[in-house]
């Protein structure tokens, strides 16, 4: 009995394992949001809850994994409360829409099968890393298509939309940074020096999209890479200088210097200076990217109605202006989820910021390594989301979802273990 359950978690970890290797693929290089393996986790988890049912010490959590799925569904019931309430003149105009917005929302609540099922086994590294790897050199190779082949102005890669693109091509670079350091420590070095090509791909694909704002992910990435580095010792060269580092960061700025030769560069080079001319003179309409009324107009409906006008309802504000969102992911959320919204979001992202950094120095290098990649991915969409309002593509949203989870339960399961 003993024998036959043994073989069948093993073929249950082998199995999860390779639906992370495809959803790591498939988020970054499938048009639309590439969510499909996460549905075959779904299932999974489905049918290890009806199989293993009996075993009731697997599904009990711990204080943090409790408060963790407290905040997410504080989160995801103060969305849920915008689509179902709307102040007076601001109201859907038909279920269909609420049920789009219930949709779009839905990410949060759908994939807490697979934060349960990430708890109870372990997926090796490995298989993430290689998998987005894949992602990247699939999507940036579209975008390189696309620039010098059909000359367009900025790469969108397999996304819908450049900001998106760039984006992803940000945060997997940091994420397969980090990874790279992680198997160059633990001997792995061709794994480490394909993971370090791979990242300057990511780079270059940034570079593609003639997206500015995101970069500025990059100076917290050295950061949260130096504090990761401590627990190694500062004294000791061979983590902080290593080969894959002092590589990267050769083949980094060759790219950029290679890049810098295009039309690219020049136009963002021309998008730069004019950004800076702008908000010197004063002219912070310009300088925004005419985002500046956009802010106005949020803030001016935030004062008139604190408790929102209703999940992903931002067009409302102004039916004859901007129909989007309110170019900032804390505006957008208290403009239409309230000031309930915006603590709950807080609250979530916070409490996941102090989980990921109180085990940064954990002794169990996964751990360590898993905890850094959360801070980088937390970080990044902190970053991004100053000018975009990052939770309204679906397929960033994804990302975004499945890898707090995953990273937040991994680290759960390792410590457990341990």
């Amino acid at each position: 009995m003993k024998k036959t359950q043994h073989m069948t978690n093993d073929f249950l970890t082998k199995w999860i394992g390779f639906w992370v290797f495809l959803f790591s693929i498939s988020v970054l290089s499938l048009p639309g949001h590439g969510g499909q393996p996460a549905i075959i986790l779904l299932f999974t988890m489905l049918y290890v809850g009806i199989v293993k049912r009996n075993n009731r010490q697997d599904f009990s959590l711990n204080k943090e994994e409790r408060f963790f799925i407290y905040l997410v569904l504080f989160w995801f019931g103060w969305q849920l409360f915008g689509v179902f309430y709307q102040p007076l003149g601001y109201e859907f105009e038909s279920t269909k829409a609420q049920l789009r917005v219930l949709d779009d929302m839905s990410r949060w609540l759908l994939l807490l099968p697979v934060f349960f099922l990430f708890r109870r086994y372990f997926v090796d590294w490995k298989l993430l890393a290689i998998g987005l790897s894949i992602g990247v050199l699939i999507t940036a190779s579209v975008a390189h298509y696309e620039v010098y082949f059909l000359n367009r102005v900025r790469a969108e890669g397999m996304s819908n939309h450049t900001i998106p693109f760039a984006e992803l091509m940000v945060v997997s670079d940091l994420l397969l940074w980090m990874f790279m350091i992680h198997a160059w420590n633990k001997g792995q070095k061709i794994l480490s020096y394909f993971l370090l090509f791979v990242s300057v791909v990511a780079f270059y694909g940034s570079l593609l999209s003639v997206t500015r704002g995101a970069w500025l992910a990059y100076i917290f990435m050295i950061l949260i890479w130096f504090v990761y580095i401590v627990k190694n010792s500062l004294t000791d060269k061979k983590h902080l200088l290593s080969k894959p580092i002092l590589l990267r960061l050769l083949f980094a700025f060759i790219v950029f210097f290679s890049v810098s030769q295009t039309e690219q560069y020049q136009t963002l080079k021309l998008r730069t200076q004019q950004t800076v001319n702008d908000f010197i003179s004063g002219n912070y309409q310009g300088a925004s990217s005419n985002r500046f009324n956009i802010y106005k107009d949020t803030i001016n409906h935030i004062e008139k109605q604190p408790l929102g006008i209703g999940t992903h309802n931002f067009e409302k504000i102004d039916p004859d202006g901007y129909p989007f969102n309110a170019h900032n992911q804390l505006l957008n959320v208290w403009v239409e989820n309230g000031i309930q919204g915006v603590i709950s979001l807080l609250l979530l992202v916070g409490y996941s910021v102090r989980f990921f950094w109180k085990n940064l120095n954990h002794t169990n290098g996964s751990v360590s390594i898993y905890a850094s990649c959360g801070l980088m991915l937390i970080v990044s969409y902190i970053i991004f989301s100053q000018s975009q309002v990052i939770f309204d593509h679906h397929q960033t949203l994804l990302f975004f979802v499945f890898y707090l989870y995953f990273f937040f339960a991994q680290i759960q399961f390792l410590k457990r273990e341990d």
